[in-house]
Formats: C-alpha cells, sequence, structure tokens
C-alpha cells in the first residue's frame, strides 16, 4: 500500500528529474502486506546513461537502510523512473534484480513512466527467481 502523499511525492521526483532517470527506496513495515511510509531519494550514479539507467553508490545505500532501521522501518520497495518509456521493467532491470533476489527475495520494484514531464503510469513489481522473470504485484495508492 503506498499512500498518496508518497505517491505524489514520487511523482514530483521523477519530474524534477526528468529527462533523467530517479530513483530510490520507500520504506514501512511489512505484515500481510506491505505499507510504505517513508521514502528515501538516491543521486543516480550513472552519469554516462542517466536518461535510461539508475544505479546506486553502495555507501549511500547502506546510510539509507541504516536510517530506516533506526526509524524502526524497512526497505521493501525500490523505485525509478522510466522518463518517456513504459512503466515495465527493462532488460537491465531484470538483470539487477535477478542478483538481488537471492539476498533480498521479497523486494518490490516500483516503476514510474513519465512522459513530457505531465504523464504518469505507476506500475509494481517483484521478481520471480524461479522464472527469473518479474510478475505483477498489486498496489494500492490510498
Amino acid at each position: 500500500m503506498l499512500g498518496k502523499c508518497l505517491a505524489d511525492e514520487i511523482k514530483n521526483l521523477a519530474r524534477k528529474g526528468y529527462p533523467y532517470e530517479c530513483g530510490g527506496f520507500l520504506a514501512g513495515r511489512s505484515g500481510p502486506r506491505k505499507e510504505a511510509s517513508a521514502i528515501y531519494p538516491l543521486e543516480n550514479q550513472n552519469k554516462s546513461e542517466p536518461k535510461v539507467r539508475f544505479e546506486i553508490d553502495a555507501k549511500e545505500f547502506q546510510l539509507v537502510e541504516d536510517e530506516a532501521t533506526r526509524n524502526g522501518l524497512e526497505l521493501l520497495v525500490f523505485y525509478h523512473s522510466h522518463p518517456d518509456h513504459p512503466a515495465r521493467p527493462s532488460a537491465f532491470d531484470t538483470e539487477r534484480a535477478a542478483g538481488l533476489a537471492p539476498f533480498w527475495p521479497d523486494l518490490s520494484y516500483l516503476i514510474i513512466s513519465i512522459i513530457q514531464t505531465d504523464n504518469f503510469e505507476l506500475s509494481c513489481w517483484v521478481f520471480d527467481a524461479d522464472s527469473a522473470a518479474f510478475k505483477t504485484e498489486d498496489m494500492v495508492v490510498v
């Protein structure tokens, strides 16, 4: 579950970053369903292809994870934008998720398509290691 305020904040970050990809993590609590309550934007470390790739710094990731843990939260969702492209996982997204799956099997992936800074589509995915593919995940914005 994603609150409307967080969804709006992600859209604003995608708009601000356009035409480059932006991204980060959503943290919250998991239980019968994931409930995101905090956003942790990260800087895109990919300077050669920032329009089509989002990469994070391992040290920055560790700082975010530590802060979320101190706040009693866990990282639930990796989000990133796809400027002028569909809100579907790319081959690069699939490759990265396959590498993370053994260590983080329940991580959700939220993709925000932003077209011309005004039109948005949000989709949520989970990587299935058995099939080595993404499967759609229900996401509710409240």
